[in-house]
């Protein structure tokens, strides 16, 4: 161990480690103009593997790309056509029909606060009806601000086109120019979170695309008011782990019982939503999550919070791919002090038996 640390140079490390803290500053202060770039290059990341394998065979990187944008591009456009047509009924009955619901929400709240007041007295000082309905009456602004994201449609895949083109050349450009004694490290490294983390990535945004198509569909034939709306919300919901059947169900269960005032369809939609989820336990988890690093649920959780603490709704959703790139460098990390660096302790003699014959 001392002549590791003997051979250890600490001016080696200093300008890697002042340009990542000049690049991590960088993120902070300019998160909002990079932010797209982050999404395009995982967008990337998830198609790249389809690319390769046409390139691979003989067909130039430019073609495969172009081939791709257009074949995904006529199956996004009628998903969206068909999408949009909902959505566009459900934006005018939503401005028209809004006001009824905030009644219908406003009266049930009050009744159920005037009950609970009785019981437990001290509720009526804490104005719950109050607070409640200015949260609702908010709904509409937070609907309406959410509007000019949807421009990240056109940012993302635009990028994105020219990440594809350039394929690895970055990785390639950084391998040249690194000593070669960390070259072999480095791609152990990158291999290793790719295994883990690009599995990981391609199942839970086919298991998103999936909750998605069944709850628009199911709710569809339940004939609830905004499925599309809903619809929407789960699918990016889903791509948070345990999320999107309970906001769902939440969500939908909410808006049928205003919309019927009925306990049948309410449980129509739980029955929905449970099926759902039992799917998604069963079938779609297990398949995603054999194929992807296993992570408890405790540290699962643990991410989400840190996540939403850091960054919001999309520090939620990118809380379990940054764990698992964590997760990947310290195993490496361990590896390397067991075996380069001969920091294991010797294991002790142990008792050699003889068969008897």
């Amino acid at each position: 161990m001392e002549k590791v640390f003997k051979n250890f140079r600490f001016t080696e490390y200093i300008f890697p480690v002042f340009l990542l803290a000049l690049g991590l500053v960088f993120v902070i202060f300019a998160w909002n103009a990079i932010f797209p770039f982050i999404l395009s290059v995982a967008l990337a990341y998830i198609l790249n593997p389809l690319v390769n394998y046409f390139e691979v065979r003989g067909i130039k990187r430019v073609y495969v790309v172009a081939g791709l944008y257009i074949v995904a591009g006529l199956l996004l456009a009628a998903l969206v056509v068909m999408v949009v047509n909902f959505m566009s009924f459900d934006i005018e009955t939503f401005k028209v029909a809004w006001p009824n619901y905030y009644l219908k929400i406003q009266k049930v709240i009050g009744e159920m606060s005037s009950k609970l007041s009785k019981y437990i007295p001290f509720l009526s000082g804490i104005n719950i009806e109050g607070k409640v309905s200015g949260y609702i009456l908010s709904v509409p602004d937070h609907v309406v601000s959410f509007l000019p994201s949807l421009a990240l449609l056109f940012i993302i895949p635009f990028v994105t086109f020219f990440v594809l083109l350039g394929g690895s050349s970055v990785f390639d450009y950084f391998l040249d120019h690194i000593p070669g004694k960390y070259v072999e490290l480095s791609l152990h490294i990158t291999t290793r979170i790719d295994e883990s983390l690009g599995n990981y990535l391609r199942g839970i945004l086919t298991e998103a695309f999936i909750i998605f198509l069944i709850s628009f569909f199911g709710l569809f034939l339940l004939n609830i008011d905004y499925f599309s709306f809903i619809a929407i919300l789960i699918g990016f919901s889903s791509l948070v782990p345990y999320l999107g059947a309970f906001v769902g169900a939440g969500v939908s269960s909410i808006m049928a019982y205003f919309q019927y005032q009925n306990l049948m369809i309410v449980l129509k939609v739980l029955v929905l939503f449970a099926g759902i989820r039992f799917s998604d336990d069963w079938f779609l988890q297990p398949y995603i999550m054999k194929r992807a690093v296993k992570l408890s649920p405790a540290l699962i959780i643990f991410a989400l919070m840190a996540g939403a603490e850091l960054g919001g709704f999309w520090g939620i959703v990118f809380a379990i791919p940054v764990t698992c790139i964590i997760k990947e460098v310290l195993l490496i990390s361990l590896e390397l002090q067991e075996t380069e660096f001969a920091w294991k302790p010797k294991p002790e003699p142990t008792r050699i038996s003889i068969p008897y014959t």
